[in-house]
């Protein structure tokens, strides 16, 4: 049955299980926030974990500019304009998002007097949206929502044979960032079941963001790992090699919430 959800787009795709932070200063999103939590949270309070059941969606912008988040990338008090998909007509000026994204729930929270949030959002469960509303581009309050259906997690062929692949490969990904002086934030251990594994794994290795959406978009466990296991033998030989190529610089030098 479709579900309706308050859509947040950013340049990061997450997966389920993915914890990330949000610097949340946009008019359109502190408003998202502040509906979403409830009158419970006033400006200076904070909230410890599992605060606030209700979820959002989370969509990867293809094209456009980020929400004024955690990457600093959202110039302070601009506005970066209501999201599109490929299915409507668009602004060229507006941000064009995936149609498939991953839930958030909001697992720590600090508010500010000014309005502005801190987050600690964590990956539920992927979804496609099949149908996002119409806001009007030029008010900064409004936010969108979609229509959205939640997607299955099948193992599909040869699951636990792929995973043990990937996990392996992993250790070896990992062994040679170490070589080379560079660490990944989150945790070494992978989940022992595939389908955990394989999104585990594809939010924390470094990768472009197509090809992230691309694992996110899988249409199971043992497709996503399959591409996994191709993704890391490439890496692994990029990482290995005399002169090391240039790489996504965020995700080593990103130590947390980013106060633009």
């Amino acid at each position: 049955m479709p579900e309706a959800l308050p859509i947040f787009p950013l340049n990061t795709v997450l997966f389920p299980g993915m914890s990330i932070p949000l610097h949340i200063f946009e008019q359109r999103y502190t408003n998202l926030v502040s509906e979403l939590l409830g009158p419970t949270l006033t400006g200076g309070d904070s909230g410890g974990r599992g605060r606030g059941p209700a979820r959002f969606g989370v969509v990867w912008i293809e094209l456009g500019h980020e929400v004024a988040s955690e990457s600093g990338q959202g110039a302070a008090g601009a506005d970066t304009g209501v999201p599109h998909t490929r299915s409507e007509s668009r602004d060229p000026s507006l941000p064009l998002v995936s149609t498939i994204g991953c839930t958030a729930v909001v697992r720590d929270v600090r508010t500010y007097e000014d309005g502005r949030y801190d987050l600690v959002v964590e990956g539920g469960t992927r979804f496609r949206i099949t149908e996002l509303s119409k806001v009007d581009p030029s008010s900064r309050d409004g936010y969108s929502t979609a229509s959205v259906s939640l997607l299955p997690e099948p193992l599909g062929p040869d699951a636990k044979e792929h995973a043990e692949r990937v996990r392996d490969l992993y250790g070896v990904y990992l062994g040679r960032l170490s070589e080379i002086g560079m660490a990944l934030e989150t945790s070494h251990d992978l989940p022992g079941d595939p389908i955990g594994l394989s999104h585990a794994a594809a939010a924390a290795v470094v990768l472009d963001p197509v090809e992230k959406q691309r694992l996110l978009e899988a249409k199971d466990a043992a497709v996503r790992l399959a591409l996994l296991s191709r993704f890391l033998r490439r890496e692994n030989r990029i990482v290995a090699a005399p002169t090391l190529p240039n790489l996504p610089a965020g995700p080593f030098l990103d130590n947390g919430v980013s106060f633009n």
